[in-house]
């Protein structure tokens, strides 16, 4: 199971992408995580064995992407 989000982070792509590449690094079972900047834009791939464990990785990711901006703007 795949899955690949685009999503627009402006100028703060770098620093998110810096917070959410921690988290790949720690790694989650049954998932491989791969953040990647682009321009203002940040990009996460997941690959994982199930469905649900694909989901959990993407809720999760997709929380701490929305995390790390709250922190950046409220800095």
């Amino acid at each position: 199971m795949k899955a690949q989000v685009s999503l627009k982070t402006g100028k703060n792509t770098k620093a998110i992408a810096k917070a959410l590449a921690d988290e790949a690094k720690a790694g989650l079972p049954k998932v491989d995580v791969t953040v990647i900047p682009a321009g203002e834009k940040l990009k996460i791939e997941l690959v994982a064995e199930e469905f649900t464990s694909l989901r959990a990785a993407l809720n999760s990711f997709l929380g701490w992407a929305y995390c790390a901006e709250g922190v950046i703007k409220n800095e």
